[in-house]
């Protein structure tokens, strides 16, 4: 039954239940810059750009 209700809430209201409990941090390394997001504990990192001098 749980399983049910997930499923209805992730139609219904995908962006709101997974961004309710989500943060964003920014951060350059290696020349790149990242954003680190991170909901419910689990964190994920994304390249999007470059940072540094030209």
């Amino acid at each position: 039954m749980t399983r049910l209700v997930d499923r209805l809430l992730a139609r219904v209201a995908p962006k709101a239940t997974a961004s309710a409990a989500c943060k964003n941090y920014y951060y350059c390394s290696g020349g790149l810059y990242y954003r680190k997001t991170c909901c419910d504990g689990q964190c994920r990192h994304y390249v999007i750009g470059a940072c540094g001098s030209p």
